[in-house]
């Protein structure tokens, strides 16, 4: 009976063995594919690699996140202008500089060309102005016109100093387009009478580029009497001249001048501009008076290179004032401030800026100096200033060895002394050659403190041959005055005892 009982109860485990595998699955019961499962990337997770063998411990792997993926910057088209500004400005000082040293101190009666090669006519001389520092007579000229500023890093940049029976200067900056158009039948010299053109270029990435220009220097304290773009002009000082669709504009920065047309006179002081209307595009024949003198417009003259004019000036802030009596002239904007000069009532003074309470002016009297005045103490006709400042500007000076440097012309050689006069005991003699270093001119007499090496001390300005601005030098205040009392100074414009002479060289 054993043996039938034990393979019954065999029988029945196989069967029920046999059931199970064939039973169905369980409904929403998962199914696993061992053979499928793959790992998830997933930031900071270990995960457990199964096997397909059985293992004691699992294997365990640790994935490392990745890293950010690293951006390569790109190029933008926008320009950086801050930079392309600084980069014209080095540019245009540059091209300032060598174009001065080519062309100031130049002989009269010739153009000199300080930069790119200008059209001209006659066209046969061409080639002989074509370099900085070429000179052509100014008598073979009959027009010319340079080239806009910065084109090749250079432009157009020249001189026409005339001779002396025109008693005039010029110098044309940028796209200036000049022509004689003088009558030869009345006698007149050439370039008495002529036209100006100028064209102006976008300045959006060059801040300090000026507006092109012809600038006209009469000769300090002589008149000269020209006509300009068909206007009569009697001219003492520096004018600007600059012309705009219709319109010419004439802009005092020295001096004064008197504009006349249809027989109406127009004074024009420092300061002021006067405006002509003109029928066609040849700007020679005015189809109105001068308009009334107003402030002028500061924008025409901003950035003007004046450290390379013949003769240097300072420019001025709009309008003009008047002393209404003796003022004071001070170094600074304060009543305690060393005093310079009493200057006479109904002097006609340039402005310069204001200190920033605007209680002050700071001024150029018509002789050149400059100074402080308390401005309940003057009238005239000003402008909105927009220089302030409390602490006097140092002037600018030419660029180069041009500013600094000047060398003994005078064959005996010039006596270096303590101070500034004669009177004053001899250190040494620089002979003839010497090359000397401006550092500082007198306030009482036409002598400039110099450094040799021979030494340093005072030396008489008309012994030295100098191209550097010496009314833009610092005055020593400091210096010792001589047992002989000095000159009064005339202070309008043309005046003596402008020390140095304003003329700015010997």
């Amino acid at each position: 009976m054993q043996w039938p009982i034990r393979n019954l109860i065999l029988i029945v485990i196989l069967i029920a063995l046999a059931l199970t595998a064939c039973a169905p699955p369980v409904p929403g019961a998962a199914q696993i594919n061992e053979q499928s499962i793959q790992p998830t990337a997933t930031r900071n997770i270990i995960y457990v690699t199964p096997t397909q063998a059985p293992t004691m411990i699992p294997t365990v792997v640790p994935l490392t996140p990745s890293l950010t993926p690293s951006m390569t910057p790109v190029p933008s088209d926008t320009p950086d202008f801050a930079a392309l500004r600084a980069q014209c400005a080095n540019n245009l000082e540059a091209f300032y500089t060598s174009a001065g040293e080519a062309c100031l101190g130049q002989p009269t009666g010739f153009l000199c060309n300080g930069g790119l090669p200008p059209e001209i006519a006659p066209e046969q001389i061409t080639a002989s102005i074509a370099l900085p520092g070429s000179l052509v007579s100014a008598s073979d000229v009959a027009w010319v016109r340079g080239e806009s500023l910065m084109t090749q890093n250079s432009g157009g940049l020249m001189w026409l100093h005339l001779e002396e029976n025109i008693h005039m200067n010029g110098m044309l900056l940028g796209d200036v387009e000049i022509r004689d158009v003088t009558d030869r039948s009345l006698n007149l010299p050439q370039w008495q009478s002529f036209t100006v053109i100028t064209h102006q270029q976008a300045t959006d990435t060059c801040a300090d580029l000026p507006m092109s220009a012809f600038i006209v220097q009469g000769e300090y304290g002589v008149a000269s009497r020209l006509v300009i773009n068909g206007v009569s002009t009697d001219l003492n000082g520096t004018l600007v001249v600059q012309t705009e669709n219709d319109t010419t504009h004439f802009i005092m920065i020295e001096g004064q001048a008197r504009m006349i047309v249809f027989g109406q006179p127009s004074v024009v002081y420092a300061g002021q501009q006067v405006n002509v209307l003109y029928g066609d595009e040849t700007f020679s024949s005015p189809i109105t008076a001068p308009s009334e003198a107003m402030p002028l417009d500061s924008d025409r003259i901003a950035h003007i290179p004046v450290t390379i004019l013949d003769r240097p000036v300072l420019l001025p802030q709009p309008g003009y004032l008047r002393t209404t009596a003796n003022v004071n002239m001070r170094t600074e904007p304060d009543i305690n401030s060393r005093l310079l000069y009493q200057v006479p009532s109904g002097e006609v003074i340039s402005i310069l800026g204001q200190n920033t309470e605007r209680d002050w002016y700071h001024i150029r009297l018509g002789n050149g100096e400059t100074g402080w005045m308390f401005a309940e103490l003057l009238s005239g006709e000003p402008g909105f200033v927009e220089t302030v400042y409390n602490a006097t500007p140092a002037p600018p000076q030419r660029s180069g060895r041009l500013g600094s440097t000047g060398v003994v012309n005078v064959t005996f050689g010039s006596n270096l002394r303590s101070a500034p006069d004669a009177s004053f005991t001899a250190l040494t003699t620089l002979p003839q050659g010497t090359e000397v270093e401006l550092l500082a001119r007198s306030p009482y007499s036409p002598w400039v403190k110099v450094r040799s090496a021979l030494g340093e001390g005072w030396v008489a300005l008309f012994t030295l041959e100098t191209r550097a601005a010496i009314n833009f030098l610092p005055i020593d205040y400091d210096v010792r005055l001589p047992a002989r009392p000095t000159a009064t100074p005339n202070f309008s414009y043309g005046g003596g005892h402008a020390y140095p002479n304003p003329l700015g060289g010997s």
